[in-house]
């Protein structure tokens, strides 16, 4: 069979006015075209669709039945057209959106309240997990969009750049490794520190999987010191009241001394930038080709968030 949309609309004109001539008119088009379409229609399907009786088109039992069928598809195509139309206005529709670990509450708290309450037609879904399981969720298409650090893992995805952030040491107050800190300008907010003391210093990181763990990695072999693992956690609040505690240290991005609040106990550095690590946080998503309007209102709104927030500067664009 071999039927388009318009022919079956035309079909059911014809039976919504009784007559080719009043259908042509209502569609528009001229009355022998409106009869050709009908003798094909019923050519291809090898029935009569109508008797004409007093001057007017009567269905027959196979008409009725090609009519109910048809009503039944254009009530399917007017729900699509709907639905789509919502889509693409963000006026409806699902976004399932990635979250490491680390952002989680942020994201709860300060960004999705907006969207909420901009969008409050947009089912919005919020997965944590960690930054290397988000990758293969979204590889997988069982999220959307996902906000986790670089660098990627497993692929090279399309993704929105929000910010970037030096890595600070963080350290409990008045730590015995304070002694060799100096700065370099007076408006430095923070001293710096050699971190070539601290082989086989304690240190406590992420799980693996974390970006943060790989981070912390990759400046240990920058640096080619040997920590001491002595803890993991996937909650950055648990490392920093044990860093606090004096059990350990940890790098962190400088950014989320602004983003978790207190750190009154700690005390931070900065690294010499032969060691130091750009942390950059992303809104990742699969196919760059086409980005949903429901998508690209988060990440205006992740954008206008960061913008209004730090202190330091956030950079935005695409990558």
């Amino acid at each position: 069979m071999n039927l388009n949309i318009r022919e079956i609309e035309y079909i059911l004109t014809i039976m919504g006015e009784g007559s080719i001539t009043k259908a042509s008119q209502k569609l528009f088009i001229a009355q022998p075209s409106l009869s050709q379409v009908l003798k094909r229609v019923e050519n291809e399907l090898g029935v009569t669709l109508f008797t004409r009786v007093k001057n007017r088109l009567k269905l027959t039992p196979e008409g009725e039945v090609f009519i109910d069928a048809g009503q039944r598809i254009m009530k399917v195509i007017d729900e699509l057209e709907q639905n789509f139309s919502g889509l693409s206005t963000a006026q409806s529709g699902r976004l399932v959106v990635g979250v490491p670990y680390l952002l989680g509450t942020l994201i709860a708290t300060d960004i999705i309240p907006v969207y909420r309450e901009r969008f409050p037609q947009i089912e919005l879904q919020l997965v944590e997990s960690s930054s290397t399981e988000l990758e293969q969720l979204l590889m997988d298409g069982a999220i959307d969009i996902s906000v986790m650090p670089l660098p990627f893992k497993f692929n090279d995805f399309p993704y929105h750049l929000f910010l970037k952030s030096r890595m600070v040491l963080l350290t409990s107050r008045d730590n015995e490794i304070a002694e060799g800190a100096y700065r370099k300008a007076p408006g430095d907010r923070f001293p710096y520190i050699d971190i070539t003391q601290l082989n086989n210093a304690p240190f406590i990181i992420g799980h693996p999987g974390q970006r943060i763990r790989t981070i912390n990695e990759a400046i240990f072999k920058k640096a080619r010191i040997t920590p001491n693992i002595v803890m993991t956690s996937r909650n950055q609040e648990t490392i920093k009241r044990m860093v606090a505690n004096g059990i350990g240290y940890t790098f962190i991005p400088e950014h989320y001394l602004e983003i978790f609040g207190s750190f009154d106990y700690l005390d931070c550095y900065y690294l010499e930038p032969e060691v130091d690590y750009q942390w950059k946080v992303v809104t990742a998503y699969y196919d760059e080709t086409h980005l949903p309007t429901a998508m690209q209102n988060f990440l205006d709104i992740m954008d206008e968030y960061y913008r209004t927030h730090f202190a330091a500067p956030v950079f935005s664009d695409r990558g």
